[in-house]
């Protein structure tokens, strides 16, 4: 065999094994992209859930609210009407997470993707840290004005008091689960199961991708 046609050969099968690799690496982004689908579709049924039960809970907090001011119960109406408010803020919230899943889901541009996923996560710090500010309005829900006139001192003394130990509890509640406290296990906590899980695989296969694709 002369030199050219081995050269020849040699080429043809370099050639060969370049294809190989680029069909290969092909099936892996596909089988990746897939796995990444999977696992935002875990996340769709727990969102609509949230979603179904939340808008009857709200319209539920909005008819007590109402019910409540019409009959001049003020502290009662403050307090389910603040409820009211974070829960629709949660639901809003949760339908914005839908859009981003399905952004995540049919982005084909990693990068962009990668924004997507970064704002869903930022997106479920915020709907928890959001939850856990209506904490202290459950104290106000039951507050009677007519027995804090009667009994100033001790009645309006003690709910004063849980009112503000459970807007403690909220505020340190709304510190641990903020994405600036990288070490926390009360947000290890609120951040685990099928609802933060599908995320974290999820960033991990885009990592898998951004190495397909260089």
């Amino acid at each position: 065999m002369d030199p050219i046609e081995f050269e020849r050969i040699w080429k043809s099968y370099d050639q060969k094994m370049e294809d190989m690799l680029a069909i290969n690496t092909e099936l892996a982004i596909d089988l990746t992209r897939q796995k990444l689908r999977r696992q935002m579709n875990r996340l769709v049924v727990p969102k609509w859930t949230a979603i179904g039960i939340g808008v009857p809970y709200a319209l539920l907090l909005i008819a007590i609210t109402t019910i409540a001011a019409k009959a001049k119960a003020y502290f009662v109406a403050i307090g389910f009407g603040a409820i009211a408010l974070v829960t629709i803020a949660l639901l809003l919230g949760y339908c914005y997470q839908l859009y981003l899943i399905d952004r995540v889901k049919n982005d084909e541009d990693v990068l962009s993707t990668q924004k997507q996923l970064s704002n869903l996560r930022l997106s479920s710090f915020n709907c928890i840290k959001l939850g856990v500010l209506q904490l202290p309005f459950w104290s106000v829900c039951w507050v009677s004005l007519d027995a804090i006139k009667d009994n100033p001192f001790v009645y309006g003394g003690i709910h004063g008091l849980i009112f503000l130990l459970l807007a403690y509890m909220a505020y340190w509640l709304y510190h641990k689960v903020s994405v600036k406290n990288k070490v926390s296990k009360v947000r290890d906590f609120f951040l685990s199961g099928n609802e933060w899980e599908p995320i974290l695989k999820a960033a991990a296969l885009l990592e898998q991708l951004k190495e397909y694709e260089k």
